[in-house]
């Protein structure tokens, strides 16, 4: 038998280390339930562990390892936070790049012969990049968690969502409990086009989930937004429709 040549990434032939992790990670995340808890340093350690720069200690490594439950949570808490991390460096390299840009004007204003000013963005095109609010009601939907919406059965028509860089807060069915929760846009080759994470409250009797949501680079369409309790494995999913 014959091997081909191994890729510079590859371990083995056909096997990535990218795709060895991943499948790891996977692994771990189902093989170890706990849902009752046991032995586990709870959200407030977790929440350590996610933000330090460092890799967790042996003990805490081994739990991580072999509690499934623990493992989903971690990875859920560590994604929101390197995504907020992200989001405070883009705003301070954004605020660098405009104190760079109104010094740049003011020198240019003390010249006798300024060059053209270029012309303004349509309103279109700032609405684009300007961040949104908007807001899905999930409750109409909790008996029919996985199923497709069928307007001829009496079902509501799937929630609709404008392509833009949304906040996106999300109106949970009745009975979700608070805590994390991870959200992501699957397309028609169960493919995800947006994976997002935040943290649950119960708001005037609803439990309600604020997330970013950017939608600048998903194509209109049907798709499917699947929510998930980083404590649980199961994921409840609903059809959208992004305009």
């Amino acid at each position: 038998m014959r091997w081909r040549k191994s890729a510079p990434d590859e371990i083995l032939p056909g096997l990535s280390e990218e795709r060895l992790l991943r499948a790891a990670r996977d692994y771990v995340a189902s093989a170890f339930p706990n849902p009752e808890r046991v032995g586990c340093p709870g959200r407030e350690r977790l929440n350590v562990l996610a933000r330090q720069t460092t890799a967790p200690d042996e003990n805490d490594l081994d739990h991580l390892m072999t509690c499934s439950d623990c493992f989903v949570e971690y990875q859920a808490i560590r994604k929101a936070w390197k995504q907020r991390r992200a989001a405070i460096i883009g705003t301070l390299v954004a605020a660098s790049v405009a104190v760079i840009v109104f010094s740049g004007v003011a020198i240019l204003r003390r010249q006798p012969a300024p060059g053209p000013i270029a012309p303004a963005k349509r309103p279109a095109e700032v609405a684009q990049t300007q961040l949104r609010n908007a807001l899905i009601d999930l409750r109409p939907f909790e008996n029919h968690r996985g199923e497709s919406a069928s307007p001829a059965q009496g079902r509501p028509d799937p929630p609709v969502l404008d392509r833009g860089n949304l906040l996106l807060t999300i109106l949970l069915p009745i009975g979700s409990l608070e805590g994390q929760y991870a959200v992501t846009l699957v397309d028609s080759n169960d493919s995800p086009r947006v994976e997002t994470s935040g943290d649950a409250v119960i708001k005037d009797y609803v439990t309600t989930v604020a997330v970013p949501f950017d939608l600048r680079e998903v194509p209109a369409g049907r798709f499917t937004l699947t929510v998930r309790r980083a404590a649980e494995v199961a994921a409840a999913s609903y059809s959208v429709e992004v305009r």
